[in-house]
């Protein structure tokens, strides 16, 4: 019970406004999904046609730890609502390519506020980092050669 009461707090908060119930939330993290696939679908079209509406538009530098890390910068994309519920983390790797490394629901205002998903995400793109550097790879042109 004490599992329930404690997400049951986090719908409290700014970010859930527009629900008040877990059945609630669940449709709107799973609309806000299939709209992020649909999202990232017509970014990928719009990479290979080279569009403006592209992943480089659409993903933001993850801040934090990671705030002047330039190479293999750990990024983050907003869900498509405002606010946004869902969040997706990668790595950039190039122009337009991204190593996606995780994503979650957001429960808080602030990752820090949210400790599950920040002690999730942190670790997968710390793992991830480690493994493309101790692997010798910088970037995109690297992957295709290993």
């Amino acid at each position: 019970m004490q599992f329930f009461d404690t997400y049951q707090e986090f719908l409290k908060s700014p970010i859930w406004q527009n629900t008040s119930e877990p059945e609630d939330a669940a449709r709107q993290v799973l609309q806000e999904a299939a709209d992020l696939e649909d999202l990232f679908d017509e970014l990928y079209d719009n990479t290979l046609n080279g569009e403006e509406k592209d992943f480089d538009s659409h993903f933001h530098y993850l801040e934090g730890k990671y705030k002047y890390e330039l190479e293999r910068p750990p990024m983050k994309s907003y869900g498509t609502e405002r606010p946004s519920l869902l969040r997706i983390y990668a790595i950039k790797m190039g122009t337009n390519t991204y190593l996606i490394t995780g994503g979650g629901i957001k429960l808080a205002d602030t990752i820090q506020d949210s400790p599950d998903l920040k002690d999730h995400v942190l670790k997968n793109i710390d793992r991830v980092r480690e493994f493309l550097k101790a692997n010798g790879i910088i970037d995109s042109d690297d992957m295709e050669s290993n």
